[in-house]
């Protein structure tokens, strides 16, 4: 009997050890495979294969099939969708989701202004311009938000990249999840893409003060990392993670279409590709956003209707800002039938509720529905890679 009961003994040890969590359960250990079977249900399996139908099989949160005539296998809790859709969740490319405000810069005083900062004031072994802080990752400082979350999974958001949105290089940024799981749980990519602009943000050095000086500081950053490879004189954070940073994807924020050319050189220059978060103005000059052969990532905020009843007031809007109010809806479209490659974020809208009214709009000013799923979401044949699925 005591060897039986030993037996049992082990045989539950190495059952926990199995399931072992590196954080202790507050409360009875209780996990529950979850299986499901949606069935009778069109499923958008994505943007150019719909089923009539379909079975989605979900078994602890992993997508385990989805197709037409799947068996239902047992003990599966079967759930009849007929008459409803289902889509893939979206995932937004930009973002400051989990994020913490960034701090304002703290300048010495004195005299009748400001002391000059030629360095930085950071210690550590980093660059000597604080805006220059490759060193900076998003997965460190990140921590869900339960209500901006909730914003994100009512507008049909599963995932979203987030970033550190302050700097000229901005470290790197993660992909997370927005399930209500602790921050270990829900990240998907800690280093999905290194982060750049020519806005200086908060640092506290007075340099750059210019769009010329930002241009140069990128430029001898790269000239000053390519150096940093062949020498074992110093050990320097900022140049070391900026080179390891240049084998993920590269993602540079820009205010306006020839700012995304002036980096475009910049890209050339080192022999690099970037990404464009834009303003959503490439209709502007749509023929040398195409001649690049780069992908973007645009944000959905279009101008709202300006008030010329008064003509004065009228007198002061611009032909430019007219022109803008009349085609930035047409932006997507524009970039669909031009063949180049994009993504929509939500970044930049004033309320949640905004998203899917502008997509609407442009959808209405003739993006097509395939290309706006195309550009913000994950295939639900994702399953492959062990993407989970969150019930919310």
């Amino acid at each position: 009997m005591k060897k039986l009961l030993l037996f049992c003994g082990l045989l539950l040890c190495a059952r926990l050890c199995a399931g072992q969590e590196t954080f202790p359960v507050n409360g009875p250990y209780d996990v529950r495979p979850g299986q499901y079977a949606f069935i009778n249900a069109t499923i958008v399996a994505s943007a150019g294969e719909t089923l009539t139908n379909g079975t989605l099989l979900v078994k602890d949160r992993l997508i385990e099939a989805v197709g037409a005539g799947l068996a239902v296998p047992q003990g599966y809790v079967v759930v009849d969708l007929k008459g409803k859709y289902i889509y893939p969740g979206l995932v937004d490319a930009y973002s400051t989701y989990g994020m913490p405000e960034a701090p304002r810069a703290a300048f010495a005083q004195g005299g009748f202004g400001r002391v000059a900062v030629y360095t930085s004031t950071k210690p550590g072994a980093y660059g000597w311009n604080e805006a220059v802080k490759p060193e900076m990752n998003a997965k460190a400082v990140f921590h869900a938000d339960a209500k901006t979350a909730e914003d994100f999974k009512k507008n049909g958001f599963g995932a979203v990249q987030t970033l550190i949105h302050d700097g000229i290089m901005r470290g790197t940024g993660a992909v997370v999840t927005l399930g209500d799981e602790r921050d270990n749980e829900v990240m998907l990519n800690d280093q999905a893409a290194a982060h750049y602009s020519f806005t200086k943000g908060t640092a506290a050095t007075n340099y750059p003060s210019s769009l010329m000086g930002s241009i140069a500081l990128i430029r001898q950053t790269y000239y000053d990392a390519e150096w940093y490879k062949g020498q074992k004189e110093e050990y320097n954070i900022s140049l070391d993670e900026f080179n390891k940073e240049q084998a993920i994807p590269q993602v540079f924020e820009v205010t306006d279409a020839l700012m995304v050319l002036r980096a475009e050189k910049i890209a050339k220059e080192f022999g690099k590709q970037y990404i464009f978060k834009t303003d959503g103005k490439e209709y502007r000059r749509i023929d040398a956003m195409k001649a690049m052969g780069a992908s973007f990532i645009v944000p959905l905020t279009f101008p709202e209707p300006y008030d010329v009843e008064d003509p004065l007031d009228a007198r002061n809007i611009s032909y430019t800002q007219l022109k803008d109010w009349e085609l930035s809806p047409t932006n997507p479209a524009t970039l669909e039938k031009a063949g180049i490659n994009f993504a929509i974020t939500s970044y930049g809208l004033d309320k949640p509720a905004d998203f899917w009214n502008n997509l609407r709009t442009a959808m209405d000013y003739g993006l097509t529905e395939k290309a706006a799923l195309n550009a913000q979401s994950i295939l639900y044949r994702c399953h492959q890679a062990g993407t989970r699925f969150r019930r919310k």
